[in-house]
């Protein structure tokens, strides 16, 4: 078995080198590595007081590969403290037999597992193993070259160190049948414990045939094939990153499943994207209701419209549902301009259901804790807003905006933040009264060469509210924009690489007024320092 210590050297220990996370393009308010290659999360899980976020982790470099989990913790889901490498690529560096992809983690409270010792409740770890070559297990098991099987740790130090069941990994070893072939292509699990029929229940794609495979278990280490769920709705690209997980809806109880898809991403965009299903789960099997399922060319229920929100995970051990996306996209992610780290978390997001124009919806909205870090208020309205532009001055690049607005005779209305003094670098932000979207125009955001599709302008629609009345929560980091459009049914997520001087704001409105325009807007404060 491989049981990793949280040694105080080399690679896998927490970073100790002076660093005041403030290179250029550096989130202040959102996770990042040290350094490094990061990308999907992986086992959010809430436990006697503390956020794990473990996630995809390169130890050895800056772009993709020698995939381990890397791991940060936090009391607030704020602030973060990353931690030593709690799964690392077995052979690394030199030899890397197996490499630790996407998963989930559980507290066995009634130590189902057995693993538990001491009293202690074993943390459970259920991942994807990759194994680049073909070879005999230690648990006898034989896998092919670059098979991935679902693989089983535990931790008895509430998630610091890790033991891999070498003695039965994989937990499960092949694809079920009749989709065995797909060995190259079976992963991600994601798994959580169904309190009606006292099963745990695993969540795993069958990536390349845009299919879920659901299994149930009584211990976490024997799983018995239960469902299959898809094709459904997009299917572009590969199907990766699933999970499940119940919502209140009105008076019923409603499972909402997600999946993320690589290429074939929201309309617009390039790349990833995540959708959403809404429906029943009986224990076995995952229905979604008719509304939940298009047919044709029809778009996708997405999570986020933006080119930037992959891989969202969901947070276990909570009475709420948080989840976390991969700020960013395998179009361009081995390219952005950034050093010595690579990637980014989204903010972690509520997640409710709410009827909205007659239909189930996913509703979003950020964390309430990040507002223990914002500073002072500074708002201004207008009763009614002339054709033109409004400086608003040097504000900073983090801020949370709320704006709201209603429509008179405009085209479209919105705000522009992350300006240079003379406005040639821009994001801009806002809504088409015509169109009904919210749009993100990033065309001259600043630093776009590593990619000829980055700059560009995404859409997402939002209906106004009863009244008429749009809203806008934007939550402007260093390199990204966060939008949460009425009730928080409508986001969309776009990374940005603007130059230092980038403070700058001004509201805006083309093709004539808009009327109750009122903005306020709080500086948020880094994280790191």
């Amino acid at each position: 078995m491989v049981t990793l210590k949280a040694l105080s050297l080399g690679l896998l220990a927490s970073p100790t080198f002076a660093i005041n996370y403030t290179q250029p393009y550096r989130p202040q308010f959102h996770f990042s590595p040290t350094k490094n290659w990061m990308n999907d999360p992986a086992g959010l899980i809430y436990h006697n007081g503390n956020y794990h976020l473990y996630f995809q982790y390169n130890p050895g470099g800056i772009e993709w590969g020698n995939m381990s989990w890397g791991h940060a913790t936090s009391d607030d889901l704020t602030h973060w403290q990353e931690q030593p490498v709690a799964l690392l690529a077995r052979g690394f560096p030199d030899n890397v037999t197996e490499m630790f992809f996407t998963g989930s983690a559980v507290a066995d409270e009634q130590n189902t597992s057995g693993f538990g010792a001491g009293g202690k409740t074993p943390l459970v770890a259920l991942y994807t193993s990759y194994y680049p070559i073909a070879q005999t297990l230690p648990s006898g098991k034989e896998v092919k070259t670059n098979q991935q099987s679902q693989s089983l740790a535990y931790s008895l130090d509430d998630g610091t160190t890790w033991t891999t069941y070498d003695a039965g990994n994989p937990v499960i070893h092949n694809p079920p049948s009749p989709y065995e072939e797909e060995y190259q292509n079976f992963r991600d699990p994601f798994v959580f414990w169904h309190a009606e029929t006292r099963k745990w229940i695993m969540v795993s794609t069958l990536a390349g045939i845009h299919k879920l495979a659901l299994w149930t278990s009584d211990n976490l280490k024997d799983w018995s094939h239960a469902s299959f769920f898809g094709p459904f709705n997009a299917v572009g690209g590969v199907w990766e990153c699933p999970n499940l997980f119940p919502l209140d809806l009105d008076s019923s109880t409603k499972w909402v499943m997600v999946m993320g898809l690589n290429p074939g991403g929201p309309p617009g965009t390039v790349g990833s994207g995540t959708q959403y299903f809404i429906g029943d789960f009986d224990g076995t099997t995952f229905v979604p209701d008719e509304d939940s399922v298009y047919e044709g060319n029809k778009s996708a229920n997405w999570m986020d419209w933006g080119p930037d929100f992959y891989a969202a995970a969901s947070y276990n051990g909570l009475d709420e549902r948080m989840a976390v996306g991969w700020m960013n996209n395998w179009q361009y992610g081995e390219k952005i301009p950034t050093y010595p780290w690579r990637s980014a978390m989204s903010t972690p997001r509520q997640l409710s259901l709410k009827t909205i124009g007659g239909k189930p919806t996913l509703i979003q909205r950020p964390h309430a804790q990040i507002q223990s870090i914002e500073g002072k208020d500074h708002s201004s309205s207008w009763k009614f807003f002339e054709e033109g532009t409004q400086d608003l001055g040097s504000v900073g690049k983090t801020l949370d905006i709320e704006l709201s607005f209603s429509a008179s005779n405009a085209t479209d209305f919105g705000i522009i933040v992350q300006a240079t003094p003379d406005f040639k670098e821009q994001t801009k932000i806002g809504y088409n009264f015509t169109s009904q979207m919210i749009f993100v125009d990033r065309r001259n955001s600043g630093e776009s060469s590593f990619d000829g599709t980055f700059a560009s302008i995404y859409h997402a629609p939002l209906a106004p509210s009863y009244d008429g009345t749009v809203h806008l929560r934007i939550l402007v980091d260093w390199s990204s924009v966060e939008v949460f459009g009425g009730q928080g049914e409508t986001t969309l997520t776009a990374q940005i690489f603007p130059d230092r001087s980038a403070t700058f704001a001004r509201l805006f409105s083309n093709g004539g007024g808009v009327e109750d325009v009122k903005v306020d807007m709080k500086r948020v404060s880094s994280i790191w320092n």
